[in-house]
C-alpha cells in the first residue's frame, strides 16, 4: 500500500508500546505513506528522533498511578473507572482528529477506544488473554470475553508474535479462541525491521552471551559530559517500569554485579545517589543505534519481561536474564514461559543475588561448543532458579554429562507475516 494516510497510536504505558510502533510507522513511511504519530506529551520528545519526516501530535493518555504497597494488577483494578474513562475521552478526540487529518487508516496499539466507525481501524495487541495471578484466575474468561468485544470494534487486530507453537507470547495470544479478524504479523523491533528475524541471522547464544562487536567507535556523551568507549567485558541493565520497583531493581542488580562494568539504559531520567558509583554509566534516552551496539556486545543483559524488550532482543539474538516487575502478572507469565528458551533466563526480583558468578563466564567467542555454553547457562540457572522457581513450572535441574542443554527451536523468518498483515491495510476509507 502507498499514498495513505494513517494515524498511529500506542498505549501510554511506557516506553515500550511507543517503542515497537516505531518500525512499523518507518516501514509505512517508507511505502509512500503519510504517517502521523500521536502520543502522549511525555512520550514524544523519546520518539521525536527515531521518526524523522513523520508528523507527531499530542494525544493525551491514560496514567496509572503505582502503589507502594498493593500489587499492580490491584492498582489496575482500582483505576478501572478511570480507564473507561480515557477510553471513551481518547475516542471522541480520534473522531476530531479524523475531521482535520482525514486518514484512511488508524492504527491503536492497545488503546482501547481509539477507532473510528467510518475509517478502516487496526488493534495491535500481544495479549489477547488479559493474566490474572492464580487466586484471581477465575476472572479470566470475564476479562477475555470484554477484550474480544474490544477487539471486535476494530477491523482488523495484529498480534506482534509467531502464529505456530514456536512463539515469544506463549498464552497470552495462543491456545484460545480468538476473533476472526485477529492475524499474526511477526514480532516487531526497532533493532531489526520486520523480516529480518530468522535462524539465518540469528547467533546462538545464551543469557545475553555472545561476540561482542566492533565497539571502539562508538562513543557517547557521559552524565559528566566527556566521551566513553564501552570496554571489552561489561553489563548492561536495560531499566523501565514504574516507581518503586524500578529504583528497587537498580540497587539490586547495581550491588550484586560490584565491581562489574554496568551500563544503565533508561528512556527517562535516573534518581539514585548510585550515579557516584565509578563503574555504573548512566545512558538516558539512547538512540536506536546506541543501544543495539551496548546490548549486542554486552556480556550479560539483564531486563524487565515486558514482551517489547523481549522482542527486540530476539531480534538481536540476545539473550537476557528476565526480572519480572513484582506483582504484574503478564511478566511474570513471560518470565516463566520463556525461562530456558532462545537464550532468556528469568529470576524473581528479590532472588537477583548471583549475577556476578556468570557476568564474565561467557564463551569468548558464540560460536562455541553447545557443550561450552550449556555450562554458563547451568551456573546461570540453578542457583536462581532452584533456590526459588518463578513458578511451579520452572526448568528442572540440568541432567549431568553430555550436552545439557538442547538448541530451542528457531524463531521463524517474519517476512512472509509482515507482508500479508499490510496487504491487509486498505488505501481507501470505508463508505
Amino acid at each position: 500500500m502507498s499514498g495513505t494516510t494513517i494515524v498511529i497510536s500506542p498505549l501510554n504505558w511506557g516506553f515500550g508500546h511507543a517503542g515497537r510502533m516505531i518500525p512499523l510507522a518507518l516501514e509505512l513511511q517508507r511505502r509512500g505513506n503519510e504517517v502521523i504519530f500521536g502520543a502522549d506529551a511525555g512520550l514524544l520528545p523519546l520518539i521525536e528522533n527515531e521518526l524523522p519526516g513523520i508528523k507527531l501530535v499530542e494525544i493525551p493518555g491514560l496514567r496509572i498511578r503505582y502503589s507502594r504497597c498493593l500489587p499492580q494488577y490491584l492498582s489496575i483494578f482500582l483505576q478501572l473507572p478511570l480507564v473507561i474513562f480515557h477510553a471513551v475521552r481518547e475516542h471522541y478526540l480520534l473522531i476530531r482528529l479524523a475531521e482535520q487529518f482525514k486518514p484512511s487508516v488508524i492504527i491503536s496499539d492497545n488503546r482501547f477506544g481509539f477507532f473510528h466507525r467510518k475509517i478502516f481501524s487496526v488493534y495491535v495487541t500481544h495479549q489477547v488473554r488479559i493474566p490474572f495471578p492464580r487466586l484471581l484466575g477465575f476472572m479470566e474468561p470475564v476479562a477475555a470475553w470484554f477484550h474480544r468485544m474490544i477487539i471486535r470494534r476494530y477491523d482488523l487486530c495484529l498480534v506482534p508474535d509467531y502464529p505456530g507453537p514456536v512463539n515469544l507470547s506463549g498464552r497470552l495470544s495462543h491456545d484460545l479462541k480468538i476473533p476472526d479478524n485477529v492475524h499474526y504479523m511477526g514480532p516487531l523491533s526497532r533493532f531489526s525491521m520486520p523480516g529480518t528475524l530468522s535462524v539465518l541471522t540469528m547467533p546462538m547464544t545464551r543469557p545475553g552471551f555472545g561476540t561482542p562487536p566492533d565497539l571502539k567507535g562508538l562513543t557517547m556523551p557521559a552524565p559528566s559530559g566527556d566521551n566513553l568507549t564501552p570496554p571489552e567485558t561489561y553489563c548492561c541493565l536495560i531499566l523501565s517500569g514504574p516507581e518503586p520497583q524500578r529504583s528497587l531493581l537498580l540497587e539490586k542488580v547495581s550491588a550484586s554485579l560490584r565491581g562489574i562494568r554496568l551500563f544503565v539504559l533508561s528512556a527517562t531520567p535516573v534518581k539514585t545517589t548510585i550515579k557516584s558509583d565509578p563503574g555504573i554509566t548512566f545512558i538516558i534516552k539512547p538512540d536506536t543505534e546506541t543501544m543495539r551496539h551496548l546490548i549486542a556486545g554486552s556480556s550479560m543483559v539483564i531486563t524487565r519481561a515486558g514482551y517489547t524488550s523481549v522482542m527486540e532482543l530476539a531480534s538481536l539474538g540476545k539473550g537476557a536474564v528476565l526480572v519480572p516487575t513484582p506483582g504484574q502478572p503478564e511478566q511474570e507469565y513471560l518470565g516463566d514461559y520463556l525461562n530456558g528458551q532462545h537464550g532468556f533466563v528469568s529470576v524473581r526480583q528479590n532472588k537477583i543475588n548471583s549475577l556476578d558468578q556468570f557476568a564474565s563466564t561467557a564463551p569468548s567467542d558464540a560460536r562455541a561448543a553447545l557443550t561450552d555454553r550449556a555450562e554458563v547457562i547451568d551456573r546461570a540457572v540453578n542457583p536462581m532458579a532452584d533456590s526459588d522457581p518463578l513458578s511451579d513450572n520452572a526448568s528442572p535441574p540440568l541432567p549431568e554429562g553430555g550436552p545439557r542443554v538442547a538448541a530451542p527451536p528457531s524463531l521463524p523468518d517474519s517476512t512472509q507475516l509482515f507482508e500479508k498483515a499490510i496487504n491487509l491495510l486498505p488505501e481507501q476509507n470505508k463508505e
